[in-house]
């Protein structure tokens, strides 16, 4: 019977292993292609549905790529540049129905276009794009996202058309940067940093946060196997690690920066955001936004609650 008995338990470890070892694999790999692999997602509206006027706007990047966006109210005196947060969103916003597999990481639409509204109301002109490999901008050839090393080309690109284009050239430009876009916006900063000197007045870069930070507070940690794997996957696709190097360049930054970050935000690293701020070289805020619970509520707070967003750009770009 004790024999019996041991048999059993050995083979239920075995069993039991196996599945841990398979479930972590699926996991890895799931993750890694949720970071490497953006979710599309169509445009349900445009900006005349919030009866704001536009036009459809191309441009190009330094590496030959061309991105799709919408200028707004391109006639005001000054033009933010709005760059979303990438992997589940395009210009327009995130979508809770278009999202893939069981994983739905929140509940509620997010309109990037009402945020805009803000700002045209108060008088701004706004280009809102897609990165590459997001909504209608090209794609590159592995269609990978970088975690906003790449796609700090492309917000180089969207401040070089503002400054060159007819309507818009030798305009005060502002900078509205959402999570990979605000890391690809530290990374364009150290670049092309006589580009954002000459030509950007202010940065607001709201919720910063690497892919590797993201999955630590998502519960595995850099020695887990499920991190292991999908650094593997990541690293195969594009060349870089889960953690981009996003503090080695802050010390570039030459724009009035003010950082944005939920208060109780359960997927972010506080010690990576306070690294971030206290690494800022420039005259820069600390902005915690006290109410939300939920990472994806502070991509919605300046529609609810656009007074510190325009004083911020009132101050510096008037």
């Amino acid at each position: 019977m004790n024999l019996i008995r041991k048999v059993f338990l050995t083979a239920l470890v075995v069993i039991m292993t196996v599945s841990f070892q398979g479930c972590s694999k699926f996991m890895g790999n799931m993750m890694g292609e949720s970071f490497l692999y953006p979710t599309e997602q169509p445009f349900p509206k445009t900006p005349i549905d919030y009866e704001i006027e536009y036009k459809d706007v191309t441009f190009e990047t330094d590496d030959d790529l061309t991105l799709s966006g919408w200028l707004l109210n391109e006639n005001a005196d000054q033009i933010i540049i709005m760059t979303h947060f990438g992997y589940r969103a395009n210009r327009f916003g995130y979508q809770v129905k278009h999202q893939p597999g069981p994983i739905k990481p929140y509940k509620k639409e997010i309109e990037f276009v009402k945020v805009a509204r803000r700002l045209t109301d108060a008088g701004y002109g706004v280009l809102m794009y897609d990165l590459r490999n997001h909504g209608i901008s090209e794609k590159t050839e592995n269609g990978c996202g970088t975690g906003g090393i790449d796609e700090s080309n492309d917000v180089i690109a969207a401040i070089k058309f503002i400054s060159s284009n007819e309507s818009t050239k030798g305009k005060n430009i502002g900078l509205l940067s959402y999570c990979m876009g605000a890391n690809a916006t530290f990374f364009a900063q150290a670049k092309e940093t006589e580009l954002f000197s000459t030509n950007v007045k202010a940065l607001i870069a709201m919720q910063p946060l690497t892919n590797g930070e993201f999955l630590c507070a998502y519960g595995y940690n850099r020695d887990s196997k499920v991190f292991k794997i999908a650094e593997a996957k990541f690293n195969e696709q594009t060349g870089y690690s889960l953690d981009a190097p996003v503090l080695e360049q802050i010390d570039k930054v030459v724009t009035p920066t003010l950082l944005c970050q939920g208060k109780k935000d359960p997927w972010t690293n506080f010690d990576f955001i306070n690294a971030v701020y206290e690494k800022l070289p420039v005259e820069k805020e600390m902005y915690w936004m006290e109410e939300p619970t939920h990472r994806f509520d502070g991509y919605n707070w300046f529609y609810d609650n656009p007074e510190k967003m325009l004083e911020w750009f009132d101050k510096h770009m008037n």
